[in-house]
């Protein structure tokens, strides 16, 4: 799971974002809580920042391209996309008002409404599926019981949710915590897989890491954390400020809109799709590989949507499977309802 940027670009992202962010909200409310629905420029658009989960990547390619073809400006808005320095930039500037969207992570929109009662919620679900999983060396000889698991160390990244989903596989295969070592190797997960310090390693993503180890080589088995008692769940959401949302739903409605026409373009043109990423996403700060990024672009299509869920679309069940198991483990306090952490606008 991606909880921090580990390039050296980290500080400079995080006072850049904030400078960004607090110059073109300035004068309009933001860090009020009261939520902001975007100020309007000369030109009667209104203006709608996204602070992305990650740096941009294959993943994002719908909002690119809804920016390419002008299908915001159709609907009347102007949207700035925004690297994070953090995957929790997004909801943390979302809740406080100083921007209108966040990519995050379902577990991180559920701990921030029921633990931290911030006012967000999500409104679109950006893939179907999760995508976090678990890696190790073919070589290692992890078997997918998890049984040669007794004995072995396991790298993390640090953080809860990583240990969390850790130990609820581990537990579902019938293991004890003190059956194997925890290690916090901070966020070079696959470093420490290749190198040997671990054994396997849980948090890197179907699209990322999985990728890049393949591309160079290394025969992996990949085990997902569903596989092992973790309930499915959307792997990211587009989360709102609630409130926003209350005053301005149309201009929401629009955004997903968009979004979902970009999608469209980005399913229909592969190369298309691999061409606005290195033009519109690849920089010194964050270089990009096309080789690596079309293998994250044909991994993530099915991820994105299914057969049972359309590409944005979000439902009762899987929500609620999610926000119990989220108790059960100790993560949230208490438990909450679906429509306490999403929202399902009609955008048709």
């Amino acid at each position: 799971m991606k909880t921090k940027r580990f390039s050296k670009w980290s500080k400079v992202w995080a006072v850049l974002l904030a400078a960004v962010l607090a110059f073109g909200l300035s004068g309009c409310g933001a860090g009020t809580g009261s939520g902001s629905s975007g100020k309007k420029t000369k030109d009667g658009l209104k203006e709608v920042d996204v602070v992305l989960d990650w740096y941009p990547n294959a993943v994002h390619s719908f909002l690119y391209w809804a920016q390419e073809k002008g299908y915001f400006r159709k609907e009347g808005l102007k949207v700035k996309i925004i690297s994070p320095a953090e995957s929790v930039d997004a909801i943390n500037f979302v809740a406080s008002g100083k921007a209108q969207v966040g990519i995050s992570y379902p577990i991180d929109t559920i701990n921030a409404v029921v633990n931290k009662h911030m006012p967000v919620k999500a409104i679109g679900a950006v893939t179907q599926k999760q995508m976090v999983v678990m890696i190790s060396l073919q070589s290692n000889s992890i078997t997918k019981d998890f049984k040669t698991l007794k004995g072995k160390k396991i790298g993390y990244d640090g953080t809860n949710d990583s240990k969390v989903q850790i130990q609820a596989a581990a537990s579902y295969a019938g293991l004890k915590p003190e059956d194997y070592e925890l290690v916090d190797v901070g966020f070079d997960l696959t470093t420490a897989l290749t190198s040997k310090k671990v054994d396997i390693v849980g948090g890197p993503m179907i699209n990322d890491e999985v990728i890049t180890l393949r591309n160079k080589g290394y025969k992996i088995n990949v085990f997902p954390y569903t596989d092992y008692g973790v309930p499915e769940c959307y792997g990211l959401v587009l989360d709102v400020n609630s409130e926003a949302y209350e005053k301005d739903p149309e201009m929401y409605k629009g955004f997903l809109r968009a979004c979902r026409k970009g999608f469209r373009d980005m399913k229909s043109d592969e190369n298309g799709t691999l061409d606005l990423i290195m033009k519109r996403m690849s920089s010194d700060s964050n270089p990009l590989n096309r080789k690596q990024q079309k293998g994250s672009y044909e991994t993530l299509l099915p991820y994105m949507e299914t057969k049972d869920g359309n590409f944005l679309t979000m439902n009762d069940a899987t929500w609620n499977a999610f926000i119990k198991w989220m108790k059960q483990q100790g993560v949230t306090k208490e438990l909450c309802k679906p429509s306490d952490v999403m929202i399902k606008p009609d955008f048709r």
